[in-house]
């Protein structure tokens, strides 16, 4: 029973430190998506940016052209104001004058704002690329480093598991999968040592009885708050230090 329980041990030291790779290896590929996002979102943003500002640029290029015509049109109407024959001629002439003067300023003042506008827009989508082009440096970075500790954690959790499996055949499979269970119930971590008289995995004091027949490691026995299996480290100890062909992991 106490080499069953030595193995039980060591599994969840495995197991333990496995968890902590584990989690990182969570914890990258989340973060790397969360920064992918916001590069994605940024590069939406500057996109309809842009094209607000072509659209703009555009528009510009309409009124220049309405300007250019208006412009045309007062020619047109200045040379037909030299041809005129009478007073009413020359009133008609003198409205349709001013109502293309009108319109020009009109247009003109139009121009203006939106030149203006469109400079402080390209002035914006010139900071707002830099900022992009310096994310997308960052994130390109980030993923590099992101890869390469993956690539390590995924090796340093091979080489902690390597053993694992002749450990498990050591222990009862009732009890590996009451272990399993147990596990995936408390944040992966199924065994808990005694610690003087104490549950080391939530700290409730153990009955005396409890500690004894723990002591004596002749029994897989769980905690009555956590419900984790419990060993006693001293047990163990006695155990290996009597036993040194046990095979190491």
């Amino acid at each position: 029973m106490i080499e069953q329980l030595v193995a039980l041990a060591k599994i969840a030291d495995i197991d333990a430190e496995a968890l902590r790779a584990d989690t990182e290896l969570r914890e990258i590929p989340q973060r790397m998506g969360s920064l992918q996002s916001d590069v994605k979102k940024l590069g939406e943003l500057l996109a309809a940016e842009k094209q607000e500002l072509l659209d703009a640029d555009k528009l510009l290029q309409a009124q220049e052209e309405e300007i250019n015509n208006s412009g045309q049109a007062l020619a047109r109407s200045k040379a037909k104001g030299a041809r005129i024959r009478n007073t009413r001629e020359a009133d008609a002439v003198e409205r349709e004058l001013e109502t293309i003067r009108r319109v020009m300023k009109e247009r003109e003042g139009e121009r203006n704002s939106l030149r203006e506008a469109i400079g402080k827009r390209r002035g914006s989508v010139d900071k707002h690329s830099r900022e992009f082009g310096e994310l997308e440096k960052f994130a390109a970075e980030e993923q590099a480093k992101a890869d390469a500790r993956l690539a390590e954690l995924n090796a340093a959790r091979e080489k902690v598991l390597a053993g694992r499996n002749e450990l498990a055949a050591k222990v009862p499979a009732d009890v590996l999968k009451r272990y399993e269970m147990i596990r995936s119930k408390r944040q992966g971590i199924g065994v808990a040592a005694v610690k003087g008289s104490t549950c080391s995995g939530c700290f409730v004091v153990l009955a005396p009885q409890q500690v004894i027949a723990l002591q004596r490691g002749d029994e897989f026995d769980q905690c009555p708050r956590c419900q984790r299996i419990l060993y006693s480290p001293e047990a163990i100890a006695k155990y290996t230090d009597g036993a040194p062909s046990t095979p190491a992991v």
